[in-house]
């Protein structure tokens, strides 16, 4: 699966220590490390308990987020394994970071949804 993550880490926001160690020469390029943000949960008989495993990329135009900022094929496989192996629906869902615009897209699908921010409400209410 020849396909790297940027190679620094993109946002200058978050702790690379860990994620520089994890190339190489440290280990093989075979050896992937894959980043995952967030599990949905709601309290269900006052347990929490996961209904959706959502990828979140904040990006200035969402309506152009698959084109532009393309999932790679690691994270891809994630939301795949998620979704097959834990049976919750995974979603990838560019914003904007006013949080007011979305494109929400399924990991099985090959066409997002743009949605406003009282429709993404309702999505996430609704999972």
């Amino acid at each position: 699966m020849n396909d790297p993550s940027p190679i620094e880490e993109i946002t200058g926001k978050r702790p690379t220590n860990y994620s520089r160690w994890h190339r190489p020469p440290t280990l093989p390029d075979w050896c992937y490390m894959t980043d995952g943000d967030w599990f949905e949960q709601r309290v269900r008989n006052r347990k929490l308990v996961s209904v959706a495993y959502i990828e979140t990329i904040e990006i200035d135009n969402p309506g152009e987020g698959d084109k532009t900022h393309p999932v790679w094929k690691s994270k891809k496989s994630l939301l795949l394994e998620i979704q097959e192996k834990m049976g919750l629906p995974a979603y990838i869902v560019w914003h904007n970071a006013e949080c007011t615009d979305f494109l929400v897209l399924g990991a099985s699908e090959t066409k997002p949804k743009r949605m406003n921010q009282d429709e993404y409400k309702e999505f996430v209410k609704n999972l």
